[in-house]
């Protein structure tokens, strides 16, 4: 299954995400190209408004045994009544994730990084653990939305990540068991403020106040069933049309399962909670040399999982 939250104009949308709550986005499921809406027939399985599912419906549908009956119900419809995708309006695939964590699980992308600060290795610890940090889960964008750096952050970049999205409450997690609470994945761009993350680094509190004010979410919650081999998706990044990055989620250090046990070690993880892998080799501009200019539009893409653009800018 492919699943989204869907709107009819960016107004709706806007509003949808400021108040964290799918008051007017629609559920919808991608069938033979056209997307189908699907909210008034999961509304007869169960209260949207529950504060179990509120925001988390497409992860919902996708992973907790409770959906299994509308499950079977969608895989046998048709696209009958169902609109272009170039129609709508996409928010994120999953519009209030309670929980955000980004790994740093690409050997390429860490050796790049390291060697730009002048070390010349890697840190034993990091073939160890897949390590993370907390990030923003109020701040996701979807696809087509300007996006708004810091007021004049002069290294605007992207990372062209993929996400994986919890099905199912989970906590201290073997690997067999975080494979299976891993219900899909998504397009990940983990936007990046290259001055303000340099400038608090050295207080050794990690990335975060030059990450958390912004990222995108992929259009759609793409299920496990849909890709036939993770490790052969492609992960790319365009800038104005211009390709800038071009790599594979099999030259992972760290695979998803690893870093779902590794995180839920004393922590529950719950449905709609997003982990992000880590930055692809070549998937940012700092390990290019160059970044962005408020006014670019930056394309990531994944195989099998479709595509976000944006336009990037600087907040007011």
């Amino acid at each position: 299954m492919k699943l989204c939250y869907f709107y009819e104009s960016a107004e709706t949308r806007a509003r949808d995400l400021q108040r964290r709550m799918p008051v007017e986005g629609r559920i919808g499921i991608l069938i033979d190209g056209q997307i189908v809406d699907i909210t008034e027939k999961a509304a007869h399985h169960h209260d949207l408004h529950d504060p179990q599912y509120l925001g988390v419906h497409t992860a919902a549908i996708a992973g907790l045994p409770e959906w299994e009956a509308f499950r079977k119900e969608l895989a046998g419809m048709t696209n009958e009544g169902g609109v272009d995708p170039e129609s709508v309006f996409f928010g994120p695939c999953v519009l209030r994730p309670s929980q955000y964590l980004d790994f740093y699980a690409f050997e390429q992308h860490v050796m790049t990084m390291r060697k730009k600060r002048g070390l010349d290795f890697i840190v034993p610890e990091w073939y160890e653990m897949p390590c993370y940090y907390n990030s923003n889960a109020t701040a996701f964008s979807g696809d087509g939305m300007k996006v708004f750096f810091p007021k004049g952050e002069g290294k605007i970049d992207y990372e062209c990540e993929m996400a994986c999205i919890i099905g199912k409450p989970i906590r201290n997690a073997t690997p067999e068991q975080a494979a299976d609470a891993i219900v899909g994945y998504t397009v990940l761009n983990d936007l990046s403020s290259r001055e303000r993350q340099t400038r608090v680094m050295p207080v050794n509190m990690g990335p975060a106040p030059g990450k958390d004010f912004g990222n995108v979410m992929g259009k759609y919650l793409v299920t496990k069933d849909e890709i036939p081999n993770l490790d052969e998706c492609g992960m790319r990044a365009y800038v104005n049309g211009e390709q800038w990055t071009d790599g594979k989620y099999g030259g992972v250090q760290h695979r998803f399962e690893a870093m779902v046990a590794f995180a839920s070690t004393s922590r529950w993880f719950y449905p709609g909670d997003i982990l992000g892998s880590g930055t692809v080799g070549t998937g940012c501009g700092a390990e290019l040399g160059k970044f962005l200019n408020p006014g670019d539009k930056i394309k990531v893409e994944i195989d099998h999982m479709d595509f976000v653009e944006n336009e990037v800018a600087h907040d007011s």
